[in-house]
This record gives C-alpha cells, sequence and structure tokens, in this order.
C-alpha cells in the first residue's frame, strides 16, 4: 500500500503527456484529392477548359460534400456525387468564366464537408492570360495642387494582327486627351492633360478600336486628381 501514491504521481504525468500528444496530432483527412491546384493557359480570345479535381474517400465512413463556396462569380463549379461511401470517388469540375480578366490570374473555391476533423479542402485555379491589350499604367494622377502637367499611358495591342486605335475620348471637360500614335496598329501614346488640379475628380477615358477586340479586353483608363 506504501507504493500507492508513488505510482501515482507517476502516472498523472503520463497521461498528461498521452493527452497532449493526442491533442497535438495532425488531423486524419478521410478525403484526398488527386490535387490541390492546377494552372492553365488560355490564349487571346480562347475560353479556359475545366478545371477537373478528383478526390477518393480514404476512411471508414461515409463522407459528405456540405458546400462547394467559389471565391468569386467567374467560378462555376459543378460536382458529380456529394456523399462518397468508404472507397469512393468523386469528381469535381470548375468552370472559369475569363471574361474581363488578364495576366497571372488566381482563384480558389473551398471544400466544406461534414468530417470531424477537417470539415475544410481549398482547391486552387490558375490561369495566364494574354491581354489583347495592354495599358500602363491604367491610372494617372495628380494631388490637388500639383502642376498640370502631361502624363502618359503606354498603350500597345498584341493580337495576330494590327488593330488601329482609332481616338480617345473623356467624359469631363476638364481633361484633354491626345492620341499619339507610334506604330500603326500595334503601339500608341495617350497624353492626359488636366485644365487644373484645384478640384479632386475622377475622369474616364475611353478607347475606340477600328474594329472590336475579343469580349471582355479593357479599353478604360483613368485620370485622377487627389
Amino acid at each position: 500500500m506504501r507504493n500507492e501514491p508513488r505510482k501515482l504521481t507517476l502516472f498523472f504525468p503520463v497521461l498528461a503527456a498521452l493527452v497532449f500528444v493526442l491533442a497535438s496530432a495532425p488531423a486524419v483527412c478521410a478525403l484526398v484529392w488527386d490535387k490541390t491546384e492546377i494552372k492553365q493557359y488560355a490564349g487571346i480570345g480562347e475560353p479556359l477548359a475545366p478545371y477537373v479535381f478528383t478526390c477518393a474517400n480514404t476512411g471508414a465512413t461515409a463522407v459528405t460534400i456540405m458546400r462547394i463556396l467559389p471565391s468569386c462569380g467567374c467560378l462555376a463549379p459543378v460536382l458529380d456525387k456529394k456523399t462518397l461511401m468508404s472507397g469512393e470517388s468523386a469528381r469535381l469540375d470548375i468552370g472559369f468564366d475569363r471574361t474581363g480578366l488578364a495576366g497571372e490570374v488566381e482563384r480558389f473555391v473551398t471544400i466544406e464537408t461534414d468530417e470531424p476533423n477537417h470539415a475544410a479542402y481549398r482547391l486552387v485555379v490558375r490561369a495566364d492570360l494574354p491581354e489583347a491589350l495592354t495599358l500602363a499604367p491604367r491610372l494617372v494622377f495628380w494631388k490637388r495642387g500639383e502642376k498640370a502637367t502631361v502624363k502618359s499611358i503606354d498603350v500597345k495591342t498584341n493580337l495576330p494582327q494590327p488593330v488601329e486605335i482609332t481616338r480617345a475620348t473623356s467624359n469631363s471637360d476638364g481633361v484633354s486627351v491626345k492620341l499619339v500614335a507610334l506604330e500603326a496598329g500595334r503601339h500608341y501614346r495617350l497624353d492626359i492633360t488636366p485644365r487644373d488640379t484645384d478640384t479632386p475628380r475622377l475622369t474616364i477615358i475611353t478607347l475606340q478600336p477600328a474594329k472590336p477586340f475579343p469580349a471582355g479586353t479593357a479599353l478604360v483608363v483613368y485620370a485622377q486628381v487627389r
């Protein structure tokens, strides 16, 4: 009987250590995805093919996918099976509407399940989308009270065939614009001059091409007095 206090003294630290190890152990995921990131390239005016992910239930019990939450309205996820029994697989197709997007673009989808130890997964979709029209920068600005000097935006067309930019128009009488052709159909400079910088304002300037660019091509730049 004299040894019982000693045994209890040893037991509780061992128990505490065991609880700590179990609590800090990484959660085991029943769903295993074949990949969690996909990157695609689409040429100017070309649509993106669906992004295809598959998952398998490697656990002993059924898993139900409760919600699929895209990060923006440009993504359209379609799941072929909501509840997966042990050993079953499912396919997730994600449509990506590239309208209005250009350059290196990243979006994601969050998958919520009823798994007790791992309720959510994140799948990333990336796209490399060359621009039909490069505008650099998209915004020029002057601080209030600054000298009203000319500032320029570089305009380049990147389509296989040249496209003339015929004119640029401003929605404000307080800002004048001048379009200078550096290489017809390929390269232009847009010179922008405010009448004054006394009052904060934002001006929208629209480029007008001789023939349409692919849908979603940005044809608008901005001039601002801050």
